[in-house]
């Protein structure tokens, strides 16, 4: 597997307590993942990992020895450095997908483009070339699961819509909602073949019942309250029937 050597290809900022962002800043804004690192007293949890260009698991070392890798869904911009980590979780509707990746399955054809990178993680490096290992998960994600962390639990919330597997964790103590790509700022991917809309409203409606105070999302900026019931209700008045 080969690696960038750019030493700035990952930025990481901290966007809450415990939480680490981090992003690959080459990469076009609207598309690139956040790539979420949660901190916990007995144990870490990753969610998602990027595109696989840079050797994400060296570079969380300083933060974080092993974390638990929690895939939310299997998009190529989510599921790169997958491989990296020993302990991967993803709901059983995509485990195939992580299983054997290929451009098609994860989308990344039609999506991912070689023009979208201001910098290329190498010389040459063309966008059709992209092809992360397999990386079966070690364990699945289900609806009412709930992950310990010592001082944080979370729990799995299925929403599908977005892709047929899509997760969100909740931690109800903190009223913190780790949304990935099911709620987010910008244009919302519902057009997909994994994508359907009536699910996705039912998805919306759901998290609509939720006391959610932040929302850490899979793209774009952190979501206060305002913002993310903005973007919810938003979705359910031109989407409902």
């Amino acid at each position: 597997m080969r690696y960038t050597t750019l030493p700035d290809w990952f930025t990481a900022t901290e966007v809450g307590p415990g939480v680490v962002r981090i992003n690959e800043p080459y990469y076009r804004q609207d598309y690139r993942c956040n790539i979420l690192l949660i901190k916990g007293h007995d144990r870490d949890l990753l969610i998602d990992t990027g595109l696989g260009l840079g050797n994400l698991r060296q570079f969380l070392r300083p933060m974080s020895e092993n974390p638990l890798l929690i895939c939310s869904h299997s998009h190529y911009d989510h599921i790169g450095s997958n491989f990296e980590f020993p302990e991967r979780l993803i709901h059983p509707a995509e485990a195939d997908v992580v299983a054997q990746p290929t451009q098609r399955n994860t989308f990344a054809d039609p999506v991912l483009l070689t023009k979208d990178f201001s910098t290329l993680p190498w010389p040459g490096w063309d966008a059709n070339d992209w092809s992360p290992p397999p990386a079966p998960a070690t364990g699945s994600l289900n609806e009412g699961d709930v992950l310990e962390l010592g001082d944080r639990s979370l729990r799995v919330l299925h929403t599908p819509g977005h892709s047929w597997g899509s997760i969100c964790l909740w931690d109800e103590r903190s009223r913190e909602l780790f949304c990935a790509d099911t709620v987010y700022e910008g244009e919302i991917f519902d057009f997909l073949p994994c994508s359907d809309v009536p699910t996705y409203v039912k998805s919306m409606q759901r998290l609509r019942e939720l006391p959610v105070r932040v929302a850490y999302p899979g793209h774009g900026p952190v979501l206060e309250e305002a913002a993310f019931f903005g973007i919810v209700d938003g979705y359910i008045a031109r989407n409902a029937n």
